[in-house]
């Protein structure tokens, strides 16, 4: 008898195969449901009520692929959801943050999304609190007005939009306006960068080689986990799974540390993904942006190789230009 591993993921994004035609809009689409939600007390509940659905479905799929998923790795999974659930940030967009995770007592986390590089100003900084079973979502920008495209001084989801739009014609104009918008509000000299710490190097390749050495998991194995998170966290549909290609381990290297490395005290296997589309030497040649369809880009997943648990995760759909 075969059994049905398929994630409940899979299944849902089928259902919502429609939506597929109009991925644009899925970001504005669930920033007005989440809006629109009154009262003050009924969307307190559907905030619990849609955290609790998150960690059942990424449970749910886990289970379905006999994965360990580490509650640092549940918790930027849920932040992710409420993200996107709150201010219609989508997982493509957060090519334009970059995202920290700090634990907090009690099992909980802060988890914040901070503008990458020049766009640190005008993205400002999103925090997500996961709490007791909770989301509770906050932005520093908020109040701010938004009006007037990449002319505003705070750039919400109007901006994001327009961003992923012109990233994917190849047009970062956006970020030479942010950098001027920043120059604007920007008092005082910038704190200079402290001296490279000589010893990093040779502690950073020690940190490495003791990954290696705790090492009690396969690598087979670990990039299969990889894969099996990959797939069920990110619903990727069968065509889009066909074209993931591994990263890891395929250039040729001396070192057997280099994929090796410590997550949060944690020792960890790193697994890189890259889907991208078919992207031929004229096209390169040519200057032309890559094609890309939904959910291209790069994922890397940090397997801990003493229990085989998923520790952390990221996925950067290089619209950016990161990756």
């Amino acid at each position: 008898m075969k059994n049905n591993k398929e994630p409940l993921r899979f299944a849902m994004d089928r259902r919502l195969s429609f939506l597929n035609e109009l991925p644009s809009c899925r970001a504005a689409l669930h920033y007005r449901i989440a809006q629109e939600e009154a009262p003050a007390m009924k969307k307190k509940l559907s905030a619990g009520l849609v955290f609790a659905i998150v960690l059942v479905m990424l449970t749910v799929a886990a289970l379905a692929a006999g994965l360990l998923i580490s509650p640092r790795a549940a918790a930027s999974r849920a932040a992710d959801q409420a993200l996107a659930r709150d201010f219609g940030i989508t997982e493509e967009m957060q090519t334009f943050f970059v995202r920290s995770e700090e634990p907090l007592p009690e099992g909980n986390f802060r988890i914040t999304y901070t503008g990458a590089g020049s766009l640190e100003y005008v993205l400002g900084t999103y925090t997500v609190l996961v709490r007791d079973g909770q989301t509770d979502t906050a932005w520093n920008r908020s109040g701010n007005d938004i009006s007037g495209g990449y002319k505003a001084d705070a750039w919400g989801l109007e901006q994001l939009l327009q961003m992923t739009a012109d990233a994917e014609k190849g047009d970062k104009a956006y970020l030479e306006q942010a950098e001027r918008i920043a120059e604007k509000h920007r008092t005082g000299e910038d704190a200079s960068l402290s001296e490279v710490n000589e010893d990093y190097a040779e502690q950073l390749e020690a940190e490495k080689t003791a990954a290696l050495k705790a090492r009690r998991i396969s690598e087979e194995d670990m990039i299969a986990t990889a894969r099996e998170f990959i797939l069920s966290s990110y619903g990727l549909n069968e065509e889009q799974a066909a074209r993931m290609e591994l990263y890891t381990n395929s250039i040729p290297d001396e070192n057997p540390n280099s994929w090796y490395w410590m997550i949060n005290s944690v020792p960890c296997f790193q697994v890189e993904y890259l889907l991208y589309s078919d992207y031929t030497t004229d096209q390169l040649t040519a200057g032309e942006p890559r094609p890309r369809t939904e959910m291209d880009g790069y994922y890397n997943i940090y397997i801990s190789v003493e229990t085989g648990a998923v520790e952390s995760f990221e996925y950067n759909s290089a619209l950016n230009g990161l990756g």
